[in-house]
Formats: C-alpha cells, structure tokens, sequence
C-alpha cells in the first residue's frame, strides 16, 4: 500500500513537471484585503480558487490521461473580518489576485439596543 501512494505520488510529481512552491503576499487596504499569488509555470486556465470553512484553497489542476487531477497548492486562513460571499480572483501580471472585502464587522460594527421592560 505505501509503495503504491509513493508511486503515484512520484508519478504525480513527473507529471506536474516537478514541484511548485507559489508564495503569497497578503496586503490590507482601507476596505479590503489583496492577496496576490506567485504560482511559476501554472497556466491560469488551470487554477482553481475554493472556500472551504475559514480557508482558502488554492489548487493546480493537472492533467494525467484523461483527468484533470487537483493538486493543493496552497491554503490560507480567512480572516474573520472578511465577507465570504464577496471574495473575488483575477489574474494579472502573472500574479493570481484575489481580494477579500472586509464585513460590517471590520467597520466596527455598531448597533443600539433597547432596554425592555418585562
């Protein structure tokens, strides 16, 4: 059985033509977090950006034969102060881009509450 895995590990790694080790920069703007990803020699067609919970997941979808195999790149913790629903990816100058717009949480979220009598 572990032989099996290393193979297809090994396999895996031919057919990705080696390893990838992207890098992320995570910059904070007034409204926003830009998060922008280094993956070298990785198609932008061949990208794929998930939420999963808190986390962000990045993978490469390789192709072997027939299939298109996702291989996990990279994942990053979602801060809290971010609005899930309104995360967005782009690419540009060879950086995936992704940006994650701060919820009413990170504007310091205010709300006046009424005192009942009971």
């Amino acid at each position: 059985m572990t032989k099996n895995l290393a193979n297809s590990a090994d396999l895996l790694n031919t057919a990705n033509g080696g390893t990838i080790f992207p890098t992320f920069e995570t910059f904070k703007h007034e409204d926003h977090y830009r998060m922008e990803v280094s993956i070298p020699s990785v198609d932008p067609e061949n990208i794929k950006v998930e939420v999963n919970g808190e986390n962000l997941l990045i993978y490469h979808k390789m192709q072997l034969g027939d299939y298109k195999i996702p291989n996990l790149l990279g994942m990053e913790k979602i801060s809290a102060d971010v609005e899930l629903n309104s995360i967005t990816a782009g690419y540009e100058d060879d950086l995936l881009i992704i940006i994650m717009p701060f919820n009413e949480v990170a504007g310091g979220f205010r709300k006046e509450i009424d005192i009942l009598r009971y």
